[in-house]
């Protein structure tokens, strides 16, 4: 198919990705990310205009650039107003601070891209959209691409962003930005340019400024060459994965398959050379993972040599342990978990703590047996999230009367490592109302709730617990 960026092969481009995704475009709502600049209009204006889909209009105005913040966020409400899209704004005034100005653009990107994810699956919940829409095209592809070969990632990494990653798609990767902007101007589509594009202050526009000029006087053909890195990623990516899975265990006769532990035995018969990326890859897909430093890749080596119950510390809340004839993912603290829930907050945002989501939603009995579901009604204001301790009992849904947590934790099979990681969600006067298991058991299970915590409602108001999303 052309890449010429005229009005029919454009679009039939984003159509056959999208169709491609086998999403329920034409019966349920999408959301689309939309900044105001070219990318993300035209993006709009293929899924809202063209293909007359029904769209959710997302922008978040961060406040960072004063009345031009403005101007981005009219500029796409009227864009909306005139093509009758639902339009969903988020102004942000939380964060105009973000230190020195060396730390500052980090700090801020960071932060931006937290609060844009969060923003996002806010609104495909609120209107049960089938899937959230990027702008993320061709150069972007490339930077990101590069950025991660100069920071040193692993092959797998190279393989870049992925067209469709469930809810987020990324229909125009193949396509330039010279081609969106001729495809706007053609068209009439109204945008804007962000100024702090032009300013050297973000890593990405120090490459897309001053360095990527001079690579393409020097090497003409280097953005082609990017992708071919990205295509040996991806293949690098499917044999990590295809190992991984031969070395991990699966349990059969207690539900869900958990593939959570892996084989000793076969990970030491794996050549010398393979045995550490496939211990980084399982740990990578078990917990989502991406923070690695030289020192933790290399300390995988030291697996081989751990005896039973040993444990080899990567993050201050990763640990991999040694159980016999398999190593576990732990999740670990080097300081006690103690952290106040308030319901109120979290029926405003929601929160996300060691790798768990708390929000409030309603019942859902589909849920039941992974998530964890609480009556709202029966829980205070205000609850305590912490470890375990020995003296503490619930009285499990389905079980009559109380038991204590360690018991509780025996009775379930609990391995070594998940009961260190094993948290309680109690009132100020010590009742426990659920045991949360942050990497769950082999069933899938989140954990238990206590008895006076049951919802039978569908529709009910509850404490959704469950384990956080990752957004690559």
């Amino acid at each position: 198919m052309s890449r010429s960026g005229s009005k029919h092969n454009l679009i039939d481009l984003v159509s056959a990705e999208i169709g491609n995704s086998a999403l329920p475009v034409k019966d349920t709502p999408v959301v689309a990310a939309v900044s105001g600049g070219a990318d993300s209009m035209v993006l709009l204006w293929i899924l809202a205009v063209a293909m007359r889909l029904n769209v959710i209009a997302v922008h978040i105005n961060y406040g960072k650039r004063a009345e031009e913040s403005g101007k981005d966020e009219e500029l796409v409400r009227n864009f909306c107003g005139r093509h009758n899209i639902r339009f969903e704004v988020h102004r942000d005034s939380g964060k105009e601070n973000f230190g020195d100005e060396e730390k500052a653009a980090g700090n801020f990107q960071e932060y931006a891209r937290d609060l844009r994810r969060k923003v996002l699956l806010s609104v495909m919940k609120q209107y049960k959209a089938c899937a959230i829409f990027l702008a993320h095209h061709d150069d972007d592809q490339t930077e990101t691409i590069f950025q991660k070969i100069l920071r040193g990632a692993a092959p797998d990494k190279w393989a870049g962003m992925s067209p469709a990653d469930p809810p987020w798609y990324r229909p125009l990767l193949q396509v330039t930005k010279g081609e969106l902007l001729a495809f706007a101007g053609d068209h009439a589509i109204p945008y804007r340019t962000d100024a702090t594009n032009l300013e050297s202050i973000y890593t990405r526009n120090i490459l897309r400024n001053k360095l990527f000029p001079i690579l393409d006087e020097a090497f003409p053909g280097w953005r082609g060459n990017i992708r071919h890195v990205a295509r040996a990623g991806l293949r690098q990516r499917e044999m990590l994965d295809h190992v991984t899975d031969q070395v991990v265990i699966t349990y059969t006769g207690t539900g869900t398959p958990d593939r959570s532990d892996m084989d000793r035995a076969a990970w030491m018969a794996l050549p010398r050379g393979l045995q550490i990326p496939v211990a980084r890859h399982w740990i990578s897909r078990q917990t989502g993972y991406t923070g690695w430093s030289k020192g933790e890749v290399e300390r995988l080596g030291d697996l081989a040599h751990i005896p039973t119950g040993g444990r080899i510390m990567l993050d201050p809340d990763i640990a991999i342990m040694r159980d016999r004839d398999r190593f576990v993912v732990a999740a670990e603290s080097g300081k006690s978990m103690a952290r106040i829930l308030k319901l109120s907050d979290l029926a405003r945002t929601g929160t996300n703590c060691a790798g768990i989501q708390f929000t409030i939603d309603q019942y859902d009995p589909e849920r039941n047996g992974t998530d964890l579901q609480l009556a709202l009604n029966s829980l205070p204001e205000e609850l305590l999230l912490r470890n375990w301790t020995d003296g503490d009992r619930i009285n499990p849904l389905g079980m009559k009367g109380s038991q204590s947590v360690a018991d509780h934790l025996t009775n379930r099979k609990v391995s070594a490592a998940q009961k260190k990681s094993t948290l309680v969600l109690v009132s100020f006067d010590g009742k426990v109302h659920a045991v949360i298991f942050p990497h769950c058991l082999d069933s899938g299970e989140m954990g238990t709730i206590a008895a006076q915590n049951r919802c039978r409602t569908e529709g009910q108001p509850v404490l959704l617990i469950k384990q956080s999303d990752h957004h690559p």
